[in-house]
């Protein structure tokens, strides 16, 4: 299960509860789309989903019925966007009129309970995937807040769409090795994980999120969570922090991800940087990288695992192969 809030204003949110239906921008620059359907493609089936409704706080709580699609028929009063990328959903559990306050939110970020939502994002988008223990806090509230539960109130008039196109990956190069964009790789990504895929690369995975952010003005490519279930009980035992390249990754971006390993390991692990996996992918990487990361490994016995991507024009695919540390 995954869990997702969405941002509306006050006058569409009534109308996507009229109807059961929220619908994402569609940006007019290829590299925004990418980003907006490589967010979309991390909401599956059964996902719960929050809103956040500007001035107002948050609401819940409703549960996705299907994948994501394209739908192009207008519903929303807006003459410049008709909010395009959709999904369909349904109440669940009960009716909670009283949302929770922006200050209980900021409360929560404050005592880190709550870190991927951010309303100061470095960029800007209406949709945020959050960790299940997030999920948690946010219901905990919606009940402290309506201790006399109401019963579900229906959607009055269900939307049925005129067309259900599928979110289409643009899987494209301009030198037949390397894709045009790192939100179209990221989409890649987020679907392979969707569909319960890469686990023989990354480990059996409970979570996966991305462009997450992070409190130095940078976002997180992909972020996953590992956690395993012995007699019952679950045990939270890994994070992995992914950095993505379309072309050539150098020292720069090592830096970056070395930064993020950092910062999870003080903020989510208490310091126990061999729970964070951190992984450079990219079409290929400098040597001096190679060497440093190589060295690194003699002297720690810790390294950040190198995967290199290659497009398959032909078969529209990515191809995937982990770099091993010379011995």
């Amino acid at each position: 299960m995954g869990a997702h809030i969405f941002l509306v204003s006050e006058d569409n949110f009534d109308i996507c509860l009229k109807h059961g239906i929220y619908g994402c921008v569609e940006p007019s620059k290829e590299w925004n789309k990418a980003e907006i359907i490589a967010g979309l493609l991390s909401i599956k089936k059964g996902d719960l989903i929050f809103f956040y409704v500007k001035n107002m706080g948050v609401f819940g709580l409703w549960i996705l019925t299907d994948e994501p699609f394209l739908d192009k028929t207008r519903i929303w009063a807006n003459d410049n966007q008709i909010f395009p990328y959709r999904f369909i959903f349904e109440p669940v559990v009960g009716d909670f009129p009283k949302p929770i306050s922006l200050s209980d939110v900021l409360d929560l970020h404050d005592k880190g309970k709550i870190w991927t939502f951010d309303l100061n994002p470095v960029q800007q988008k209406n949709q945020y995937k959050i960790t299940t223990g997030e999920a948690k806090e946010f219901i905990r509230l919606l009940l402290r807040n309506n201790p006399v539960r109401k019963t579900i109130k229906p959607i009055s008039d269900p939307y049925i769409p005129l067309s259900r196109d599928q979110l289409e990956i643009q899987l494209d190069s301009r030198n037949g090795r390397q894709v045009n964009y790192e939100g179209w790789l990221n989409a890649w990504f987020m679907k392979s994980f969707r569909d319960g895929e890469l686990i023989d690369l990354f480990g059996d995975y409970y979570e996966y999120l991305n462009l997450v952010p992070t409190s130095f003005n940078k976002v997180m490519d992909i972020f996953l969570t590992h956690v395993t279930t012995v007699n019952g009980i679950e045990i939270l035992h890994k994070y992995t922090c992914i950095e993505l390249k379309t072309a050539t990754a150098s020292e720069k971006d090592l830096s970056q991800i070395l930064r993020y390993e950092d910062w999870l390991a003080r903020k989510l692990a208490g310091g126990d940087k061999d729970m964070i996996q951190s992984v450079l992918i990219a079409n290929q990487f400098t040597d001096t990288l190679i060497d440093y990361l190589w060295r690194r490994h003699e002297i720690e016995e810790k390294t950040v695992r190198l995967i290199t991507y290659q497009f398959d024009k032909e078969d529209k695919c990515i191809r995937l192969n982990e770099m091993q540390p010379m011995i």
